[in-house]
């Protein structure tokens, strides 16, 4: 018995200190938890770990009332949006979220899905790179309308902007 609960100690310490240098490495600018190589495009990893190829965080202002996911990680793109950018209802911490669905192709109008509730009929201008831009940073529609609070606004350059747009295209 006591063996097993030394064994068992011993384990819970090595995860620990596994997930703690996880987390020093991401609170330092280290990059994430994802290894080397997990992701083909750096648009791909800012909308899954919410930093840059370089490794540096994308920092960002606003967003759900909580600010931060649980256990202490940032928000990222897939936080709201999905594994696939398509969007939906969701609870966070208790607080009931619509995220719509931000395939390029959706955002460009390039379809003609029926909108839902989640984006209040919201008949919006197509986005190019200067709205996308323009809704990230700055929470706004093209038309120039207010994106609703939940959307946090990102602090990112060009370079990121244009990976993240590219990696939405690539999204079907």
């Amino acid at each position: 018995m006591y063996m097993k609960v030394k064994v068992i100690f011993w384990l819970g310490i090595a995860l620990l200190t596994i997930s703690c240098n996880s987390q020093t490495d991401i609170a330092m600018g280290n990059g994430t938890a994802w290894g080397v190589g997990s992701f083909n495009s750096n648009g791909k990893r800012i909308y899954f770990t919410a930093t840059s190829e370089g490794g540096s965080a994308i920092t960002y202002s606003g967003g759900p009332s909580t600010g931060m996911m649980m256990m202490g990680g940032n928000l990222a793109c897939v936080s709201c949006h999905g594994t696939d950018a398509r969007g939906g209802r969701h609870t966070m911490h208790i607080q009931s979220m619509d995220a719509p669905d931000i395939r390029w192709s959706a955002l460009s109008g390039e379809h003609h899905e029926e909108q839902t509730d989640m984006e209040e009929n919201h008949k919006h201008e197509t986005y190019n790179f200067e709205a996308f831009h323009n809704a990230v940073e700055g929470g706004k529609h093209p038309d120039g309308d207010e994106l609703k609070e939940d959307m946090p606004r990102w602090n990112m350059v060009d370079a990121d902007l244009k990976d993240l747009m590219d990696y939405l295209k690539s999204l079907q």
